[in-house]
């Protein structure tokens, strides 16, 4: 599990734009990827792209529209603001 946190770490680290994202996600809540881009000041469409990404790594859920950090985005977003 800990080599799994650590590539998952380095997969959100190594892009401001995916750490940003969990961040918000982790600090406001659930939210549409519309309302994320907006709050990140990311161009919606990467937004998008960036949450598939994500999902598929089962850090982020959609549901009915909205975006939410799964349990393993709950952890990955603890061990952010640890490493903050």
């Amino acid at each position: 599990m800990a080599d799994d946190m650590d590539a998952i770490m380095g997969f959100i680290m190594g892009n401001k734009q995916r750490e940003r994202i969990v961040q918000i996600l982790g600090s406001k809540g659930k939210m549409e990827s519309d309302k994320v881009a907006k709050v990140t000041h990311i161009p919606a469409p990467s937004v998008k792209k960036i949450l598939a990404e994500m999902s598929e790594r089962d850090l982020v859920r959609e549901e009915y529209g909205i975006w939410g950090l799964t349990g393993a985005g709950e952890e990955i977003e603890k061990e952010l603001k640890k490493r903050g």
